[in-house]
């Protein structure tokens, strides 16, 4: 596991140093959040500031714009920006992305071994094509909680198909990367529930998979989303307990409906015939990105971004309406846009934002004061001209390089799914089954994120290692089919 997780930390290395990005630092600020009033309690005993009042790094927190913030924190896991605020406050952004590669490596050499049969030896290898022909290691590297997405699916997987009567400590281990995975991102759990749904039903009528041998993984992945839900739920109403305010997220849905064109169209004609949508009062503005709606502020661009706060929580209780509305003026376009979004996610693995130069942050005047800035600086110099970070990587090379390396595990998917049973069957009952689960959660991400945020290529490359993996454990299954069976115990 430790050897797995070294290969991947050396494209790190190899790549200068970890990555940071905007959200980084929201992330950070909502792990400090946590930890204040902690802080505060033990300042007698450790120093520092007492109470909020003596904090300079409250100082700027008015309470106007600690309600206009939570209008939009509801988007980001607040669990994710404590654990990332507490690793780096004890390390560093090298100790987080060890800790990012030593799970990621004990997720696959567990599905490895209990799926497959195969050794300590072999998931080195594994590690080493995952490492030099994925995308695995630059999300390994990457401050974000993008690569728990894959290392969920891949825990789940083990969860539900592994052959070796999993220990009790192995399914601990694989349900805490498991409730990882759901409770830092919101995606994570919806790509994985259609993804099991879509399984079981394949495993029942492709395969004859009984109820009982999936009925234990089924229960710990309820468990995980029960729990990953009552952390989420539990954390927004200790925010409403102790400040009245309701968390809110952007209005994800609203932006991609006026960015991809039936809820633009939509907006301004049911402006013109007097619908009353606080959104009437942009309707001038251009609304083609969604990003530009989400968080430009001003210029005659922004939506959200500009909003107060009363006007936010207006839009966000409205956004459901709204759009079911703009779909029901175009169910055609509405349909064609999701299909297109979905399309350019499956075929995107670009690596630009993992890959990302922290000049920008380092030098701007308002990011240079964030924590961000103070984590670069921690790990590296970047040079006076704060040029020096930049990565060693070309991520249109990379993108190119990694997708020739998909579509070779695809088409040795393919080639051994074609095999006749004369020949020895690759995807038996429990194989098949898994291939499946990851393979319909590359499609049900996609899906998800493209229909719900946008086709940014970041939200499908993080999970698209997990192709290449499923063509090796066929691969290993074909190759040594004895060794596989042997490891799937009677049942």
């Amino acid at each position: 596991m430790i050897a797995g997780a070294a290969l991947l930390m050396g494209v790190v290395v190899a790549n200068r140093q970890p990555v940071v990005f905007a959200d980084t630092d929201i992330y950070l600020w909502m792990g400090h959040m946590q930890v204040r009033p902690l802080h505060y309690a033990l300042a007698p005993v450790i120093g520092g500031p007492r109470s909020a009042a003596e904090d300079p790094d409250a100082a700027d927190e008015s309470s106007a714009d600690m309600h206009l913030r939570r209008t939009e924190m509801g988007a980001r896991s607040a669990w994710f920006g404590l654990l990332l605020y507490a690793v780096t406050a004890v390390g560093s952004l090298w100790a987080y992305a060890a800790l990012q590669s030593l799970a990621a490596s004990y997720a696959v050499r567990t599905l490895w071994r209990s799926a497959v049969g195969g050794r300590a030896l072999e998931h080195l290898g594994v590690m080493a094509m995952l490492a030099v022909g994925t995308t695995l290691p630059f999300f390994a590297g990457f401050a974000m909680p993008d690569l728990w997405a894959g290392v969920g699916l891949v825990a789940l997987a083990a969860l539900l198909f592994g052959r070796d009567g999993l220990g009790r400590v192995t399914r601990a281990a694989l349900f805490v990367l498991l409730l990882a995975a759901m409770t830092f991102h919101q995606s994570n759990a919806m790509v994985a529930a259609l993804a099991v749904t879509a399984t079981l039903l394949a495993a029942r009528l492709l395969w004859g998979v009984p109820w009982r041998r999936m009925a234990p993984g089924l229960g710990l992945f309820a468990a995980a989303a029960a729990t990953a839900f009552a952390l989420q739920a539990g954390y927004g109403l200790a925010v409403k307990m102790a400040t009245g305010d309701d968390l809110r997220s952007p209005p994800f849905l609203v932006a991609r409906s006026l960015a991809d064109g039936p809820g633009r169209t939509y907006l301004r004609r049911s402006c013109a015939e007097g619908v009353r949508w606080v959104l009437c009062r942009f309707r001038d503005r251009p609304l083609s990105d969604s990003q530009e709606i989400l968080w430009t502020g001003g210029h005659a661009r922004g939506v959200f971004g500009e909003a107060g706060t009363q006007e936010r929580i207006r839009i966000d209780r409205q956004q459901l309406p709204f759009v079911l509305s703009a779909v029901a003026a175009d169910p055609v376009g509405s349909l064609n846009a999701a299909l297109t979004n979905t399309w350019r996610l499956l075929t995107d693995e670009n690596l630009e934002d993992p890959l990302r130069d922290p000049h920008f942050y380092l030098t701007d005047p308002q990011w240079s004061d964030t924590y961000i800035a103070d984590l670069v600086h921690d790990i590296a110099s970047c040079d006076p001209d704060e040029r020096g970070c930049k990565s060693r990587f070309d991520p249109a090379s990379l993108e190119v390089w990694h997708g020739v390396v998909c579509l070779a595990a695809l088409a040795g998917l393919a080639i051994l799914a074609g095999r006749r049973r004369t020949r020895g069957q690759v995807f038996d009952n429990r194989l098949g089954p898994l291939v499946v689960l990851l393979l319909t959660a590359l499609v049900f991400n996609a899906a998800v994120l493209g229909v719900l945020s946008g086709p940014f290529a970041r939200y499908q490359a993080r999970v698209a290692w997990l192709l290449p993996l499923a063509a090796l454990l066929a691969a290993r299954a074909s190759l040594w089919p004895a060794s596989a069976n042997r490891s799937a115990g009677p049942g």
